[in-house]
């Protein structure tokens, strides 16, 4: 099972520029966060340091652990995620940045470890791996071209499911090799993936006739969808049978985690669960069972 997350991002930009944006409140602003708060001075971050970063519906509190200027930061991560139905799910993490001058460049080693030793901390491995991928190439984007994309790289429809790349446990009950798969940990209801008939434990195998062997390739394929509409064909496995499926994605601010105008987390948090109430009188419709141990 895996435990860490690497990135390594090479940036054409100065070292001091390159810091700036990493450690404190106003760079990660420039290129990652909605809004960002610390307990300390915001143009001199220290050892202790508290910081509250906006993604939306995610609120990261992380404080600062060991810091060398323009080389090393590290911190500690606590994610809190509000799922479709308003709770709030809560990972932590470890996050090390560490800087270097190659030749004329800038780079950087990001690397993610604490994950826990399941199938859901392989889930969150996979998408802070993803996640931070695609910021550090956003942040790339705004140190040498000036351009920020994260509206373009995060706002690609969605299917309104949790997944992570098929594991030896899950091949085992499944029948589908391990990496040949994206096995479903959750789906939404009311989501397209609920809407086209797809379950929790069914393994899609191919979007659009593309095959998703991981969960990179999930991302990357669902991302072509960005600005398209227009139906995905979807290629799963359930019982040990292949069936397909065609589901309209969404960009549902649910499903997405952008476009929240302004709103607070808890005013997100508040929205979701009335909608769920109004979705279901029980108010348990969009109740999300944990994988079984």
């Amino acid at each position: 099972m895996r435990n860490t997350a690497i990135n390594v991002v090479y940036f054409d930009a100065p070292l001091k520029d390159v810091w700036w944006s990493i450690s404190t409140i106003k760079g990660t602003d420039t290129y990652l966060t909605y809004s960002s708060e610390t307990t300390g001075n915001e143009d001199d971050p220290q050892v202790g340091d508290i910081y509250t970063l906006n993604y939306g519906d995610i609120i990261n509190k992380t404080q600062i652990t060991a810091i060398e200027s323009e080389k090393f930061l590290s911190i500690r991560d606590c994610y809190e995620s509000i799922a479709p139905d308003g709770s709030v799910d809560i990972f932590k993490v470890n996050t090390q940045f560490l800087l270097e001058e190659v030749e004329s460049k800038v780079k950087l080693t990001l690397e993610v470890s604490g994950f826990t030793n399941d199938t859901y901390g392989l889930w969150f491995c996979e998408c802070i791996e993803m996640g931070w991928r695609r910021s550090l190439f956003n942040l790339k984007s705004v140190l040498e071209l000036g351009l920020d994309l994260r509206t373009e790289l995060f706002s690609y429809p969605r299917l309104g499911v949790l997944n992570c790349t098929v594991n030896e446990q899950q091949s085992e009950i499944t029948g589908v090799e391990a990496g040949k798969g994206n096995y479903l940990l959750e789906v939404f209801p009311n989501s397209p993936a609920a809407r086209g008939g797809l379950k929790k434990g069914d393994i899609i195998l191919e979007i659009d006739h593309k095959p998703v062997y991981n969960y990179e390739d999930f991302v990357k394929v669902i991302s072509t969808f960005y600005g398209v509409k227009r139906p995905a064909e979807i290629l799963y496995c359930r019982n040990k049978l292949k069936q397909s499926t065609v589901v309209d994605l969404s960009i549902e601010d649910y499903l997405t985690g952008l476009d929240f105008e302004g709103e607070s987390f808890d005013e997100v948090k508040q929205k979701r669960e009335k909608v769920a109430r109004q979705r279901s009188a029980s108010g348990s419709i969009w109740k999300r069972e944990k994988e079984e141990k």
